[in-house]
């Protein structure tokens, strides 16, 4: 078959004047004929080279330094031991050592530090048998999981003082702020000794990162890491604050006012609300509970400071927005040039503080919080017999926080304890949105509106083991090469298989120290002095630096593990917080407050502010010091220094990855369609064949009585044999006769077809030469 005629769109390919059958059959093969060139051209191109993962193996791992700020800020491993100071404003040793010093108490209510003997000292180090504890489901060869002793501080620094170790230089906690990582949240970020989450759910992973060698094309594997998370729920309080700015024409200054807007605050409220039963949640922390009890006893504190009487009639109706005085004080909330910022508050009220609630306080003013044992007005019924009243915002702070006795001192009088976990309470006032602006000079009206919500939130600290997914791209040990592909739970296949958790208790004495915590060996589930709880995830628990701190972010000693958190936690609704000399606010970075702003929109967005400022203050301040390939065991004394091999194989076994030729087989659709349309063809012609047998003669004889030549001879010689006789035969008698075709012209000279000669014909016998017979249709009538 030949597409010349398509071509020359000849008369033997017309589709005018013929049956429909024949013509989709003809537009079939027009259009099969231009799919077999497409795919001609296309399929060859669907071979590529890809790489894909192959078998897993055992690779040597080598530990790789971040070259960036986070590795030349982080400082080497000092060769010191842990140290480990305990008690709250008196020198004493810490559970599990004692050396002669005892406290005393000098007068009433002072108490003093007493060195027994001449060789009393506090001695820093921690226990042998503790080391032992908190390494003991950690330590064994390839353990990817951290412990107590593999979470450290990223800077430090030496100090010597006194009593501790007899003078001794010890080392404790330093910090310095690197970058901001709150506005990359793209994806997991890895920095020296850390995995780095700053998307919607913020924490931090703690690995010395390392890398497979000897791999071609890279590799993919799995690790079990020990990750921290920063977890808050925040309750929105229905109110906003308001600034509306006139900008006059016949004054240079500005007039701000603000206003406190309702949004359904004191909507079924009532003076009740600020009792509540002490939070017995303990491991199952419910934070968005803690939460919104907290915003409705504040609601109900503004409403007593600005004289709105509880409950409202109608109780579903909200109340016009009032009016405030601008503070000149920076960080205010009716601050006109703090306005355009995001902060985090310590609870402090709107309209001033709270007057006196006489059915609570029994005309008792000089009684700032409630408990069961404040004498109530004559008509008072409890709700929750033994319950807590808040009469104040530290009190609503002190019930946030699980307290079960409120205190003007703000002290937390429970003890240690893995039931007490550490929860922190405060304000989110999130970034300003325009409610009315005039941005074209024709509308200006020189007056803009801005409003911020406010929400009180509830934030808590949380361990757990994650299962990381990692990938290694290419050779050559360079870190910007390895790469984080997904963060998920590790999944446990039974009850038994979950971590067990240790938390140092207190007896039931009042906490004066930070309890040790982390994971241990089964065979110290029932160690004197410790509570364990087998969980896929511990809260991190409470301690007296959640609220007796001076706005430091370091521990006083080197267990980061145990100091660094609830610090942190502590200032970070503070106003004394060291928090804020990194601006967290988005003044002075757009960046920051842009993602502020979107998340103030709501209290599911506004929970993630706190948790982001946490993280990116835990990254910043404490680093991983285990590898993939770890091996040893840690001694006593445990030893700040890491001195692992820098080569080693680790427990985990790495995908290769390998090069392979691959095949898209999109490109390949063309050439398949053709495959369908010859097998329809082939399968139609089998079924005529087998359905009517005298087919292939009858074809035969059509295609020669059609044949050109055939038509021609029996058009010109129509003696000259029969029709339909066989090709054979008809080759012999008429196959030599030879045609000449002309010109299709309006020239009357111009033939058409015509017979010129017949090779078998008789040569003549006068001149010896052989003489042609010609026919011409135009002229046949006269020859």
């Amino acid at each position: 078959m030949t597409i010349w005629p398509h071509l020359f769109r000849a008369d033997s390919v017309s589709t005018r004047h013929v049956q429909l059958p024949t013509s989709i059959i003809s537009l079939t093969w027009t259009v099969s004929a231009a799919l077999l060139v497409l795919s001609g051209v296309l399929a060859p191109l669907g071979l590529h080279e890809t790489i894909v993962p192959g078998e897993s193996e055992l690779v040597e791992f080598e530990y790789v330094r971040d070259p960036g700020l986070w590795g030349r800020v982080t400082m080497p491993r000092p060769n010191f031991k842990f140290s480990r100071l305990c008690e709250v404003g008196l020198v004493i040793n810490c559970p599990g050592q004692f050396q002669g010093v005892i406290i005393n108490e000098t007068s009433p209510g002072v108490f003093q530090s007493v060195e027994t003997e001449e060789s009393s000292t506090v001695n820093l180090t921690i226990p042998r048998n503790y080391t032992a504890m908190f390494t003991s489901a950690t330590s064994d060869r390839g353990n990817t999981v951290s412990g107590l002793f593999d979470i450290q501080y990223r800077r430090w620094k030496m100090d010597r003082w006194g009593v501790y170790d007899k003078g001794q230089p010890y080392v404790k906690g330093d910090f310095r702020y690197i970058e901001n990582l709150i506005m990359q949240d793209k994806g997991p970020l890895l920095k020296e000794g850390l995995i780095v989450d700053m998307t919607d759910s913020p924490g931090i992973g703690f690995r010395n990162h390392s890398i497979p060698v000897g791999l071609e094309h890279g590799g993919a594997w799995s690790e079990d890491i020990t990750w921290i998370e920063m977890v808050t729920r925040c309750a929105d309080t229905n109110l906003s604050i308001e600034l509306r700015t006139e900008n006059p024409v016949d004054d240079v200054s500005d007039t701000n006012e603000f206003f406190i807007v309702d949004r359904g605050a004191f909507v079924s409220l009532d003076n009740t609300a600020l009792e509540s039963p002490p939070w017995i949640d303990n491991q199952t922390l419910d934070l968005f509970g803690r939460a919104q009890k907290a915003a409705r006893m504040h609601n109900v504190l503004v409403a007593s400071s600005l004289n709105i009487s509880l409950p409202l009639d109608p109780p579903t109706k909200t109340i016009s927005k009032i009016g405030v005085k601008e503070t000149g004080s920076a960080g205010g909330m009716f601050n006109y040039l703090d306005f355009e910022t995001t902060s985090l508050q310590k609870m402090t009220g709107l309209g001033g503080p709270p007057p006196e609630i006489p059915e609570y306080s029994a005309g008792n003013t000089s009684i700032p919080t409630g408990n069961s044992s404040i004498p109530k007005g004559p008509d008072f019924v409890p709700r929750y017999p033994g319950g807590l009243v808040a009469l104040n915002y530290s009190a609503i702070t002190q019930i946030c926080r699980g307290y079960n006795q409120v205190d003007s001192s703000d002290l937390d009088r429970r003890t240690n304890n893995i039931t007490n976990p550490a929860v922190q309470c405060g304000y989110v006032i999130g970034a300003p949105k325009a409610i009315s602006t005039n941005l074209s000079a024709s509308e200006y009206s020189g007056v803009q509106t801005n409003q911020k919500n406010l929400y009180i939130c509830a934030s808590g600290v949380r361990a757990s083991i994650k299962t990381v997914d990692f990938r290694y791209n290419g050779t050559g040990g360079i870190f910007s090469n390895l790469e984080v592909l997904r963060i998920k739970d590790k999944v446990y296949p039974n009850e038994e298989s979950k971590p067990l958790w240790a938390v140092e208790h207190s007896y039931d004495r009042r906490m004066r120290f930070e309890p040790l915590w982390g994971i241990v060996d089964k065979r110290y589930e029932e160690t004197p002095g410790f509570h364990t709880l087998q969980t896929e995830k511990l809260w991190l628990p409470t301690n007296p630096h959640l609220t007796l701190n001076f706005g430091e972010t370091e521990g006083y000693d080197a267990l980061a593990a145990v100091s660094g958190f609830i610090r942190r936690l502590g200032n970070l609704y503070s106003d004394i917080s060291s928090l804020s000399d990194r601006d967290y606010t988005g003044k002075n970075e757009f960046g920051l407050f842009e993602r502020f702003q979107k998340l103030s929109e709501n209290e599911t967005g506004a929970s993630l502010i706190p948790s982001l400022i946490l993280n990116d203050g835990f990254a910043g301040g404490l680093v991983g010091t285990k590898t993939s390939f770890s091996s040893k065991y840690v001694a006593w004394p445990a030893s700040l220094a890491v001195d692992d091999a820098v080569h080693g194989f680790p427990r985990a076994r790495v995908i290769r990855y390998k090069r392979v030729i691959r095949y898209d087989i999109r490109y390949a659709i063309p050439g398949f369609v053709v495959l369908a349309i010859f097998t329809l063809a082939l399968v139609g012609a089998s079924g005529v064949l087998l359905s009517s047998r005298s087919i292939i003669s009858t074809m035969q004889n059509m295609y020669n009585q059609t044949s050109t030549g055939r038509l021609a001879t029996t058009i010109f010689c129509p003696d000259r044999g029969d029709p339909k006789q066989s090709s054979r035969k008809w080759v012999k008698e008429s196959g030599m006769l030879q045609l000449s075709f002309g010109h299709i012209s309006g020239s009357e000279k111009d033939h058409f077809c015509m017979v010129v000669g017949n090779p078998l014909d008789p040569e003549p016998e006068s001149g010896g030469s052989h003489v042609l017979v010609t026919e011409n249709p135009k002229d046949s009538s006269s020859s």
